[in-house]
């Protein structure tokens, strides 16, 4: 593996490398692109202002001749112009040819040409003007056009020959840095490919690596969701069963107290109709308090019965968005005086669920009466949330109450656990049971100091 790595990194230093001297090549290659630009355009200008001297000389001579031979001013003013002209386009070679020496003695002797050329011909026409015989009046012993043709013609050879040594020179560079970039282009495209296939055989033993570690995983995470589904299974039937085995003993404990109450009842009763009962006020006082706690007894047992009996329920279907609002409604008064802010995520469209309407509400009533209670008045915030989580209809009540330790948490569903001053601690053992009744799952989450959720979840009509 570290070898491996290695031929990769050798491989990618080997292309940046080559790439780098690209870089460097290419900028070296534009700098000499330009420079040689500079250069011919520098050649070309020279050679379009000699050419334009021979022209502008030719005119200058034909004009000229033109006018001692017929006198027409027209070909004066052309000779003017052409004067004119020779002597710009003559400065400006001057300019462009001074870092050229040997263009620039010949351009120097040109001039000097040019100058008694013009100077002749200038003459010969003053001289004319005065006579009105038409005769050639250029001296003999002037600077014959012909060398002044001749003289620009070398020059023109000398830029032509710069131009072609430096093209020669231009193409040679152009060829040697075309055969680098070739064979810097093929070593690269080498290391490149070498690094490439060490890189795709290492990332298919990694991938082979990562498909056998997601496989794992995937199988480990099966497991654990099978065992937490498992969990949840079984602690939900250790409720049932918890629940089931409290109707027993409910059940048992009614029928085991209710004959003895019955009879004291009687026994109570048939004292209270004696004579000497009635008279006797401290006797009846006495009689009344034997019935009214045999009465609380006998409550007690049908509270504990109602809270852990099989129930005949009326199942019908049921929107419990619509549930949820009418017990809120019931719970209106304590949220109201206790300032409670109360926020709904219902989902709009979920399924109806079939169950007992009423039994459901007191359940999700006697959830949000705990929340409640166990929120701080004015700083309280309910929040009431359905959704669907596969195929089962999910009810979460939460709250930002005081929360409940991990004992409290443990028995929170046994018959008579409370922790408040007032209360038979039977409320919630009676909604889980009407919940189990229905078929269906509660939970609760809660830490101290955060607050409480209740996960509630029912069958999908």
């Amino acid at each position: 593996m570290i070898k491996s790595v290695k031929r990769i990194r050798l491989g990618y230093a080997i292309a940046f490398l080559l790439l780098l001297a690209s870089y460097f090549l290419i900028i070296s290659t534009n700098r000499r692109l330009e420079k040689e630009k500079k250069w011919i355009l520098h050649n070309r200008e020279q050679f379009k202002k000699i050419t334009d001297i021979e022209l502008a000389m030719r005119e200058a001579e034909s004009n000229a001749q033109g006018y001692l031979t017929s006198m027409n001013s027209h070909f004066l003013d052309r000779f003017r112009k052409n004067e004119t002209a020779i002597d710009s386009l003559s400065r400006g070679l001057a300019v462009i040819s001074n870092r050229d020496v040997a263009l620039s003695d010949k351009k120097k002797q040109l001039q000097s040409m040019i100058d008694h050329r013009l100077a002749d011909l200038t003459t010969a026409i003053r001289a004319q003007r005065g006579t009105t015989s038409v005769m050639p009046a250029v001296p003999d012993n002037s600077v014959h056009p012909d060398y002044i043709f001749q003289r620009l013609q070398e020059m023109r050879d000398i830029e032509e020959s710069s131009m072609q040594y430096r093209v020669s020179r231009l193409n040679n560079f152009y060829t040697s840095t075309e055969a680098f970039i070739y064979l810097s282009l093929l070593i690269a495209l080498i290391a490149a490919a070498y690094a490439i296939t060490t890189f795709n055989t290492q990332l298919n033993r990694r991938r082979r690596m990562n498909q056998a570690a997601n496989q794992y995983r995937m199988d480990l995470e099966k497991n654990v969701k099978e065992l937490n589904e498992k969990n949840i299974e079984l602690k939900s039937l250790r409720g049932i069963e918890k629940l089931a085995v409290i109707g027993r003993v409910a059940r048992v404990m009614a029928h085991e107290i209710r004959n003895p109450l019955t009879n004291i009842s009687l026994a109570t009763q048939q004292l209270c109709d004696l004579p000497y009962a009635e008279k006797d006020e401290e006797t009846h006082l006495l009689f009344n308090i034997i019935k009214r706690n045999s009465d609380r007894i006998s409550q007690i047992v049908t509270d504990l019965l109602n809270a852990t009996k099989y129930m005949q329920l009326d199942m019908q279907k049921e929107n419990i968005n619509t549930i949820l609002d009418e017990s809120l409604e019931m719970a209106k008064d304590r949220l109201l005086l206790k300032k409670i802010e109360v926020r709904k995520r219902y989902t709009p469209d979920i399924c109806d669920i079939l169950i007992d309407k009423e039994r459901i509400k007191l359940a999700i009533l006697n959830i949000i009466v705990n929340a409640i209670e166990a929120m701080d008045e004015k700083k309280g915030m309910l929040e009431l949330i359905t959704k669907t989580e596969n195929n089962k209809c999910i009810i979460e009540i939460r709250d930002n109450g005081k929360g409940m330790s991990e004992e409290t948490l443990y028995n929170v569903f046994e018959p008579y656990f409370t922790l408040k001053k007032k209360g038979n601690g039977l409320g919630l053992t009676h909604a889980q049971n009407i919940i189990i009744n229905h078929k269906g799952s509660i939970k609760v989450e809660s830490k101290e100091g955060i607050g409480t959720t209740f996960h509630i979840a029912l069958n999908l009509a």
